[in-house]
């Protein structure tokens, strides 16, 4: 009995799910595959993440994008694995990250330095075959006082690019107001425990939130917030324990597509 638990505890924590999600778009020319990785916290999916970066090259991404928690403060050993990753998969694709509550703001120069492009109130332009994108980042740091002054930081200015922001919480109070076209983030692990037809066992502290909550409930996946989409990726690491249940850690990938040729 121990043995099968154990073995039931292994298979709900360290089995990576690969989840892919369409969304079309008519801003999109050529097809862009952007793999999302959240809320590693350090982990390691087999030696040197081979497990992982195995996973990440099957779907050749055109963008990586890192929404935050790689690692935790204090814990040197979780750091060096995250970097290390973030340094191998900096020299075959372009990688973007935003910061969340757990590195801490003096990490954010390894991070660059490991060859990721790190964005703090910032944004990037890219293209990727015909396709014009502007990368937004807003990171974590505490509930914002003002979301003007948050939204005018992140404010978008070619509204004919594919618009994407990063920031590892969403904070929908700030980030509905955002004139741009998906939300990449993660933060609530999924609930970390998830019950069958009743989601995430816990969501912002409340216990079986689909039942006892008459609000959103942005716990995992994508959701139409009307004039642009948010996925909240459950992600990949846990933090303080492992405890997945019924929800495994998941490596997010966004097939952008675009919407004037059938798609």
């Amino acid at each position: 009995m121990f043995f099968a638990l154990f073995f039931f505890w292994l298979f709900e924590n360290f089995k990576i799910v690969v989840s892919v999600t369409t969304i079309s778009s008519p801003k999109i020319r050529s097809t862009v595959t952007i793999v999302q990785i959240s809320d590693l916290h350090g982990y390691s999916f087999g030696l040197d993440n081979n497990y992982l970066l195995r996973a990440i090259e099957k779907q050749q991404p055109d963008i990586v994008a890192v929404t935050g928690d790689l690692f935790n403060r204090g814990d040197n050993r979780g750091k060096a694995k995250a970097l290390n990753l973030i340094k191998v998969l900096s020299e075959e694709y372009p990688v973007y990250y935003v910061r969340g509550e757990h590195e801490g703001s003096s990490s954010v120069d390894d991070i660059g330095d490991a060859g990721a492009t790190v964005l703090e109130y910032e944004r990037v332009d890219v293209k990727v075959g015909e396709t014009p994108i502007s990368i937004y980042g807003c990171p974590t740091t505490g509930y914002y006082s003002s979301a003007d002054n948050v939204l005018e930081a992140i404010k978008v200015e070619e509204s004919n690019n594919y618009n994407i922001l990063l920031a590892h919480i969403f904070y929908e109070e700030v980030f509905d107001k955002w004139k741009g076209d998906l939300i990449l983030s993660g933060d609530t692990h999924g609930g970390s425990i998830r019950l069958p037809f009743l989601g995430p066992l816990k969501y912002n502290g409340i216990t079986l939130p689909k039942l006892s909550y008459n609000g959103p409930v942005y716990d995992k996946g994508l959701f139409n917030l009307g004039d642009k989409y948010l996925y909240v990726s459950p992600g990949l690491g846990n933090f303080p324990l492992p405890l997945r249940l019924f929800n495994h850690p998941e490596l997010t990938v966004i097939k952008l597509v675009s919407s004037t040729q059938g798609s």
